[in-house]
């Protein structure tokens, strides 16, 4: 089975460079023309089922594919949800030196716990999907995914890009990158068991 990892579409504190976590922010006009935009790209290609994360954002640029591919309204994710950044949410990405600000403060949610429930939710696509699926999420989750599957460590995701896993018992955690933000992953760099 394959799995279809989308980012939502920009919202203004992405143009901003704010951290938003579970801040539940909504999509701009430009996040909303790319949702419109990228959806167009994937009809007619052989996804079965549409998951989102609860927050607007998500819903809505899943909401435009569901229309444009004819996958319907997506079914809630909550474990897909984006990293809690605590008391960073709202602060700038970005430090004045132009230095990128860690999410190490202590009210962050860990990233184990993000991995943890991230795999949960995609057990759960896996058992009740009958096709390959779509799941329209955060930037970060993707990319801690990522990190947690590559020898490699993931870039930022950019909106709307289309990372694909597939299940793969030979894989780590179950589950083989086939592409990482747009493009495709060679097979060596996917840990094995």
């Amino acid at each position: 089975m394959r799995i279809g990892l989308i980012r939502h579409g920009e919202t203004d504190w992405n143009k901003e460079a704010l951290f938003q976590g579970t801040s539940d922010i909504p999509l701009n006009d430009t996040g909303l023309d790319q949702a419109r935009r990228n959806a167009v790209l994937l009809e007619g290609q052989p996804w079965g089922a549409l998951y989102a994360s609860p927050l607007r954002r998500t819903t809505r640029t899943a909401q435009e594919i569901g229309r444009v591919t004819g996958l319907g309204e997506p079914t809630p994710l909550p474990d897909i949800i984006e990293r809690h950044f605590g008391e960073l949410e709202g602060a700038t990405v970005f430090l004045p030196d132009g230095s990128r600000r860690l999410a190490d403060h202590p009210s962050v949610e860990p990233v184990e716990t993000v991995l943890e429930r991230t795999y949960r939710a995609l057990d759960r696509v896996t058992s009740e999907a009958e096709a390959d699926a779509l799941i329209v999420t955060h930037g970060t989750v993707v990319r801690l995914l990522l990190n947690d599957l590559l020898r490699v460590a993931a870039p930022a995701i950019s909106n709307l890009a289309l990372t694909v896993i597939e299940t793969d018992p030979t894989a780590k955690r179950g589950f083989r990158v086939v592409v990482a933000n747009g493009y495709p992953v060679s097979p060596d760099l996917t840990h094995t068991v």
